[in-house]
Parts: C-alpha cells; sequence; structure tokens
C-alpha cells in the first residue's frame, strides 16, 4: 500500500487531534495503588521522597509527600477533543504547616497556568473545576509539598465532564511546534500547516523554501509525547535510510518513498531482474503502520555485500551493517519508551527495535 508523503506528520498529529483518555479519566491511577518498589508506577517523582503510607484506613494506601521540597507529577494526553472542561477532585490529609500546591502546566511546557495551594484538611474530599482554551494537547499534573507539616494524598482523580459556566479559561498561549492549531495565530511560529486530522503548528511551511540554502523543510524532533512531530528546516540530506522524512531533499538517497528514506519505490526505480523492489520491514504496532525502507531485494535474502539494506532479510550474508532503528508505534524516533505517545489507557507506548537505519550488506 502506497501512503502519501505527509503520512509522518499526519500520524504525528493523531494523538493531539483526537480524544486521548479513556472513557474521561485523564489520571492514571488515582489512587496512588500502582507502586514500583518504593515508587509509583503511574507518577514521577521530580524531587524530594514520597513513602507508602495508609489513609484513614488500613487496608487502603496513599502517598506521603515526605520532607520540605517534594513534587510529584503526571503528564496526562487530555486535550480539547477530550473536554475544555476538567472537574478534578482529591482526597487528602493536609496539616496546617505544610504548603500543598496543585499545579495545572498546559503542553506540559514548564510554565504553570495554575498555582493553587490546597486548604489544610483531614480526609476532606477538595473539588475543583478547570475551564481550559482550546486547542490543547495534554496537561502535566504537579502536586507539590513544601513546610516541615505532613501531607498525605490519598485520592487525586480528574474527569471530562465538568461545568466551567463561568470560569475564565486558563489559556496556555502559543502553541508550540508539533501543537494542535486552528489558525497561523494560534502557533509561536506563526506557522500552521495541514494535516489529515486538522492543523499542526510548525517551524517551516512545507511551500516555501528554508532561508538557509542547504536546509529543507522536512521532520524535525517532537520536544513531547504528547506533541506531534513538527516539522522544521533541516539539513538537506541528513537522514539516513530507513530514517522517516517529509520530503526527498532530506534523504541521504534523495528518496523519501511512504514517509521513510528508500532507495527505491514501486513506480520509477529498476531493481536487478532477481530482485523486487519492498519495504525491509514494517511496524503494525499502530493503527496506521509506519512503513520501513523500500530497497530493492526487500527480504529476499540476495542483496549483495555494500549495497543498501534494512534488515538481516535483505542481504545474502543475512547480516545489514548500521544502526538499530528505534520508533514508537507512531514511527517517530526514540530512545525509550518515555520518548512516545500516551495511549487512551494512559501508559507510555514502547519504543522499539524495528530494523536497521543507514544499513549496507555486509
Amino acid at each position: 500500500m502506497t501512503k502519501p508523503m505527509f503520512f509522518v506528520v499526519m500520524l504525528a498529529a493523531i494523538g493531539s487531534q483526537v480524544g486521548a483518555t479513556d472513557c474521561g479519566a485523564p489520571i492514571r491511577d488515582p489512587g496512588f495503588d500502582l507502586w514500583c518498589g518504593d515508587s509509583l508506577c503511574a507518577w514521577k517523582t521530580e524531587r524530594g521522597s514520597i513513602a507508602r503510607v495508609p489513609t484513614w484506613h488500613s487496608a487502603d494506601s496513599g502517598v506521603e509527600l515526605v520532607g520540605d521540597d517534594t513534587a510529584i507529577e503526571q503528564l496526562s494526553p487530555v486535550n480539547s477533543h477530550d473536554s475544555t472542561c476538567l472537574t478534578f477532585d482529591l482526597v487528602a490529609n493536609i496539616d496546617d504547616n505544610a504548603e500543598v500546591y496543585l499545579n495545572v502546566d498546559v503542553e506540559g511546557d514548564g510554565k504553570l497556568e495554575m498555582h493553587e495551594r490546597l486548604p489544610s484538611s483531614a480526609w476532606k474530599k477538595l473539588t475543583y473545576s478547570i475551564a481550559i482554551t482550546a486547542p490543547f494537547d495534554g496537561i502535566r499534573f504537579e502536586l507539590t509539598k513544601a513546610g516541615s507539616g505532613n501531607a498525605v494524598l490519598a485520592e487525586v482523580g480528574a474527569t471530562t465532564d465538568g461545568n466551567c459556566d463561568g470560569l475564565t479559561p486558563l489559556d496556555p498561549g502559543p502553541r508550540p511546534d508539533g501543537g494542535e492549531c486552528n489558525v497561523a495565530g494560534d502557533c509561536g511560529s506563526g506557522i500552521c500547516v495541514p494535516t489529515f486530522f486538522g492543523h499542526t503548528c510548525a517551524a517551516c511551511d512545507p511551500a516555501l523554501a528554508c532561508t538557509d540554502p542547504n536546509d529543507v523543510c522536512g521532520l524535525g524532533v517532537a520536544t513531547s509525547p504528547i506533541l506531534g512531530v513538527p516539522l522544521a528546516c533541516v539539513a538537506k540530506a541528513s537522514a539516513l535510510l530507513g530514517a522517516r522524512c517529509w520530503a526527498n531533499e532530506e534523504c541521504a538517497s534523495s528518496l523519501c518513498t511512504n514517509g521513510t528514506c528508500s532507495t527505491c519505490d514501486d513506480t520509477t526505480t529498476t531493481c536487478p531482474t532477481n530482485q523486487t523492489c519492498g519495504e525491509s520491514w514494517d511496524d503494525t504496532r499502530d493503527f496506521f503502520p509506519a512503513a520501513g525502507p523500500s530497497v530493492c531485494g526487500a527480504r529476499q535474502f540476495n542483496v549483495a555485500a555494500g549495497q543498501p539494506c534494512g534488515s538481516d532479510d535483505d542481504c545474502k550474508s543475512q547480516h545489514c551493517i548500521g544502526t538499530f532503528r528505534m520508533q514508537c508505534p507512531d514511527g517517530r524516533d526514540c530512545a525509550s519508551s518515555a520518548d512516545c505517545p500516551i495511549d487512551d489507557t494512559l501508559a507510555s507506548t514502547e519504543c522499539a527495535i524495528v530494523g536497521v537505519q543507514g544499513g549496507s550488506c555486509e
């Protein structure tokens, strides 16, 4: 199946342009039940230390924010297609001399749109309604504690079915590259490019030349799992065989096929008589499978030494020399699963080796 050249950027935009939560629950493990040793599995400890402790019932555990400077956080993919009004519920035991704050960082860019001190309480349920200006792609929820008093959190949850009538929405400001947009004015770059599912902020316009003649408008680097892979001016011929691409010029092979740097395609390239042009590998983990590089002799075990390959199955020697290609299910580059988009169960998708990048047969 031939996929359009906007395939990768289209996939990168999907997460931000459709609802991203499972049954309207933006927070994973709201009851602090999932522990990986001494750490929470679904929450990241930013600083300080935490402890698993009982709450009002000995059988129900919570998390104590230990010390006088502690913070935990969770990045959620909840976006404006899920809701622009959230209800945030919290049950906690907070001493008078403990300063506990709920912070809301729309887009997870480090800029807090909400910094709300929680009142002292003895297992009293606290509820907040939060309105947010659309579009937005995700939220980093943060809970911090300062002071010598005790602070134990029993439940921290959110839903997307709130009532925000009369509230002033939180405004994350200009959209980052890779974020959803409606018009150019939404973007910090002033560039909003169309994708299959809507529009995405970009650092360059593929219809226009980059300022540096040695650059081309191609795929940049995603700055967050909740943002798409943006378009950016990149050096021409800098992407190796098997890397994701937008335009032919960014590939060292001068050919971008199905969103991947390749050496052949099935319409314009003539392969040797004993070979056909095909994909060295494919990544079927996503709803829209990410294509591998197209090379002559793909998966046919007959590519000669020194010729391009994307997997051992291409080569006569059954050995394709290059670097492992690691990517998320949506096709973006990754070093670990922390770089990958968050799925509808609020867990990070897997960063996996799918083939060889920049390969040649031994």
